[in-house]
Parts: structure tokens; C-alpha cells; sequence
């Protein structure tokens, strides 16, 4: 982004700075922001130690299990601080996987953050990037593949009535459709490599963007944290872009089952739902937004989900599995490809390079 002079701005995506957030419950009473960023910082330390301990007991498969054979941790805490615990421990674990704690494989998570802290990109967002970085390249659209075949003299790509030839083919399909089957392999991927793109788990993460008259909301803090008393229990999370731009847009965002609800709803239903929820925190009536955009990439057969995640069941080997080339024909790249950042777009990049360099071995 600072290479292509793409403006961007820190953020505090964790939460962890009181003077980043503002958490309410249910009935829109705001909690006291430095006690529950300090019950999501408490939380922080306790993942550490139930990964880190000897003593405490690890029974179970998904972290959900982990959970529920472990002593009550937040006893001395307030109640916005039990809030904030709650918040880090399952709401934000479970939006930061795209899924749920009953489904989250503790045993094989190795995700590692970038360091530098959060950044937001608001000088156009993610095409600015890809855009310049696919300036010069011959990218073909609206070309569907069907099927990839591969003999000893090199790949042949099918695409409708369009087929594609070449020595070499770098393979960088989103694992939900790899797992749907709508590209045909021939032959047929290895065993094992199959049993990855099954067990890797393929989550849901979602978001409506908001477009407001006006500010309706405070522009300092940069997120708002909402502790919902339904199930599943909507939206939670909330990002002010106005604390960036200066305009009056915020985004609402969902993960796992939420995500799943949140794309059961019509635009209609979804907006309701949002004012009612920004009313009991804001303590004013919200009208209509001027403009909504919302994403649904659980229903768009090019990507059958969001990214991946480690779920039950799952091994540890998979990620690598999934990276491994097939002869000196077939290489494959994604973000489910990658060991340790999975899910980021930082992720995907590296992994391209990785085969990049697995590809140049032969030519």
C-alpha cells in the first residue's frame, strides 16, 4: 500500500485500547470501555496460558471442549470486565475463524500475526491494491473452468468452449470450491490431497456496509462491541468507518452461524435489524440508510465460503498437504495453502510467491 501511495490508517482491531471501543449489552447500556478492554486483555493472557500450561486440562477436540473442562477464570473480574472476556474468548475467536467454537480444531491452530499492528486500508480499499498489482497482465474474465488435465507433456485448462495449454499451472481456486467438486481433475487429485480439501474447515464471515444522512453514532471510537441476547447472537461487531473518512458509513460484520443467519435475511430484514440495534446503543431513532452493500460469499459458487479454518477433525499436516505440487505440472497457492497465515490476504500473496518459486525449479 505505501508503494502504490494507497492511504491507510491504524486501527485497533483487537480492541485492546479503551480509547479505541465502546461495548454495550444487550439493552444498549454502554460498559465501562477500560474495564472491558482490560477483560479482553486478561482473556488474551488466558489463551496464551491454556496453550502454554501443563497443569490445565486440554480434553477435547474442539475448543468449545477445551472450554468446558476448564476452571471458571474470570471470578475476580467486573462485570464489564467478565463482558470483555467474554467478548475476546468466544465472540471475537469465533469472528476471527469464521466459525464456532464447537467446530475450531485447537490442536492444529499455528496462525501467526504479521507484526506492525492493524492497518485499514481506506484509500480504496483491496482493488487498489490488486489493480496495480495486476497491471500488464493478460487476465481473462468471465472464463469458468471445468477441468484441469495434466499428462507428463504439460496441463490443459478447460473453459467452456476456451481450453488453455501450458508446461506449467499454478492452481489457486478458494478451497470451498475445491471441496464442491465443479472443477473436474484428471486424473483425479492424489488420496490424500482430496482428504485435506475435505478436512480443512471453509467458514463464513459476512458484512453490510451502511451509508447514513449522517452521523447518528460518536466518530472516536473505531468499533463498537455489542453484547446480543439472541441466538445466534447478531450483530456484535461493528466497524466506524467515519472514524477514518469522516463520513457517515458504518459496517456491521457476522462469522460462523451468524454469518449463516445473516444471509438467510433480505436487505430489508437485515437493515431493521441494525437500526433496532444501533437505536438501543445510540439512544437515538435511525432512519433508513441512504445506501447498503452487503456481501454473500457463502453463496457465490466462486468461492463457496470465506476462507479457511482449522476444524475437528482436521490434521496437521493438511495445509502442507493441500501446498504440495503434483509432478512438475500441477502447483497450488490460496490461503488454505499456507501454514501459519491462513485466512489473510498477506497469506495468499506469499503463497504465490511460494509456488512461484516452486514453478521456476523447472523451467
Amino acid at each position: 500500500a505505501n508503494a502504490f501511495g494507497i492511504a491507510t490508517a491504524q486501527t485497533d482491531f483487537l480492541g485492546l485500547d479503551p480509547a479505541t471501543i465502546q461495548a454495550f449489552v444487550a439493552d444498549g447500556t454502554a460498559l465501562n470501555a477500560a474495564e472491558f478492554a482490560a477483560g479482553q486483555q486478561y482473556a488474551a493472557g488466558v489463551d496464551a496460558h491454556r496453550f502454554a500450561s501443563v497443569v490445565l486440562p486440554q480434553t477435547g477436540a474442539s475448543l468449545a471442549e477445551v472450554y468446558a473442562t476448564q476452571p471458571d477464570f474470570t471470578e475476580a473480574l467486573s462485570s464489564a470486565g467478565k463482558a470483555g472476556f467474554y467478548y475476546w474468548s468466544t465472540v471475537r475467536t469465533e469472528y476471527s475463524n469464521a466459525s464456532d467454537l464447537d467446530q475450531l480444531n485447537w490442536q492444529t491452530d499455528e496462525y501467526v500475526k504479521l507484526p506492525g499492528g492493524d492497518e485499514l486500508v481506506v484509500g480504496g480499499g483491496y482493488n487498489a491494491i490488486t489493480d496495480r498489482l495486476a497491471m500488464g497482465l493478460p487476465i481473462q474474465r468471465n472464463t469458468v473452468v471445468e477441468k484441469i488435465a495434466s499428462t507428463a507433456d504439460g496441463v490443459t485448462v478447460v473453459a467452456g468452449e476456451k481450453t488453455f495449454q501450458a508446461p506449467q499451472c499454478v492452481i489457486t481456486l478458494p478451497l470451498g470450491v475445491l471441496q464442491s467438486g465443479a472443477v473436474v481433475f484428471e486424473p483425479a487429485l492424489p488420496i490424500e490431497k482430496q482428504a485435506a480439501i475435505q478436512r480443512i474447515g471453509v467458514g463464513y464471515y459476512e458484512k453490510i456496509a451502511m451509508r447514513f444522512d449522517q452521523f447518528y453514532w460518536p466518530q472516536t471510537p473505531q468499533r463498537f462491541n455489542y453484547i446480543a441476547d439472541t441466538e445466534p447472537p447478531m450483530f456484535n461487531a461493528w466497524l466506524n468507518i467515519g472514524h477514518y473518512t469522516g463520513e457517515p458509513v458504518i459496517v456491521a460484520y457476522f462469522a460462523g452461524r451468524r454469518a449463516q443467519a445473516f444471509n438467510q435475511l433480505s436487505d430489508a430484514d437485515v437493515v431493521q435489524g441494525a437500526r433496532d440495534v444501533m437505536q438501543r446503543m445510540f439512544k437515538l431513532d435511525i432512519p433508513a440508510p441512504l445506501q447498503i452493500s452487503r456481501s454473500s460469499w457463502a453463496a457465490d459458487p466462486y468461492a463457496n465460503g470465506s476462507y479457511s479454518f482449522d476444524k475437528v477433525g482436521q490434521q496437521r499436516s493438511d495445509r502442507q498437504v493441500l501446498a504440495r505440487p503434483i509432478a512438475t505440472q500441477l502447483f497450488f497457492a490460496g490461503e488454505a495453502t499456507h501454514p501459519h497465515y491462513t485466512a489473510t490476504v498477506h497469506g495468499a500473496y506469499e503463497s504465490g510467491l511460494r509456488a512461484a518459486q516452486e514453478v521456476l525449479k523447472h523451467v
